[in-house]
């Protein structure tokens, strides 16, 4: 029997919904340089086609990870993080679509904007329908990123959820699919200022007023069960790891209901 997920060395990423706090982690994990994947055999041809990936995209691309849903029965989402400095977004992440999805035909379909806005990531999760239907997720980073969605998702991007994205005490990203129909399952990841897709203590005192400020939004229990999960996991799996905090997930519906899942680190001491 195979490995439901591979071992984990000096991080992992546990993505928990606060709306079912009880719920096993999701785990998102880097993938290691080829001379250091010992225990990884068992996702060699996958690991083949991302450093094939990394090669043909002259350097726009790095720093892949892999995302493991649980129960892990399907093959991992792979994220890069985009190096525009490097060459042209929308052709390396073409590229690196093409030796990771080949049976993908419909074209890909790049955002463009006048506006000031950044990709910083890219990801291609091979089993979900609307990936392999040609979507690709995307992170956004920039001064213009509210601007450019409230013209793509107006219905999403509502007052209250305008005016939390504009607290002091917070900094953030805007995450989605994009395909041929536009923006598909948008989120809004949620730093404490300052912090953008950085991690930090979690008793930090930023992130513990992060966490005030979101208050109206989610709560303080199912953070803490949340909290209190994770020490148990880090118990089982990685005892000689810290715990940390990376963000939160905002997820808003046309419908004005929203989830919010919460991201914590497991990381060896520095």
């Amino acid at each position: 029997m195979l490995r439901l997920t591979p071992p984990i060395a000096r991080v992992v990423l546990c993505e928990y919904r606060l709306d079912d706090p009880e719920r096993p982690a999701d785990l998102s994990v880097p993938l290691p340089p080829p001379r250091q994947r010992n225990g990884w055999n068992d996702w060699s041809a996958l690991c083949n086609r991302i450093d094939l990936s990394l090669r043909v995209a002259g350097g726009v691309l790095r720093e892949p990870w892999l995302e493991f849903d649980h129960p892990f029965e399907h093959p991992p989402g792979v994220f890069f993080r985009l190096d525009h400095r490097q060459g042209a977004l929308s052709e390396g992440v073409a590229a690196a679509r093409q030796k990771l999805m080949p049976h993908i035909e419909q074209p890909l379909w790049w955002p463009s904007s006048d506006l000031d806005l950044g990709i910083s990531h890219c990801g291609f999760f091979p089993s979900r329908t609307n990936h392999q239907n040609g979507a690709i997720r995307l992170n956004l980073t920039g001064p213009d990123q509210w601007a450019w969605l409230t013209r793509q998702a107006p219905n999403l991007c509502s007052a209250p959820l305008e005016e939390l994205l504009q607290a002091s005490t917070l900094c953030w990203s805007a995450t989605f699919d994009w395909g041929a129909d536009g923006i598909q399952r948008l989120g809004f990841e949620l730093f404490p200022a300052g912090r953008l897709q950085r991690g930090s203590a979690i008793d930090d005192p930023v992130v513990q007023t992060l966490l005030h400020t979101l208050d109206p939004w989610c709560s303080q229990e199912s953070i803490t069960q949340c909290q209190r999960h994770h020490q148990n996991w880090r118990q089982q799996q990685s005892p000689s790891h810290q715990a940390g905090f990376s963000h939160l997930k905002l997820s808003p519906q046309s419908d004005d209901a929203w989830s919010m899942k919460l991201y914590l680190l497991s990381h060896a001491p520095r």
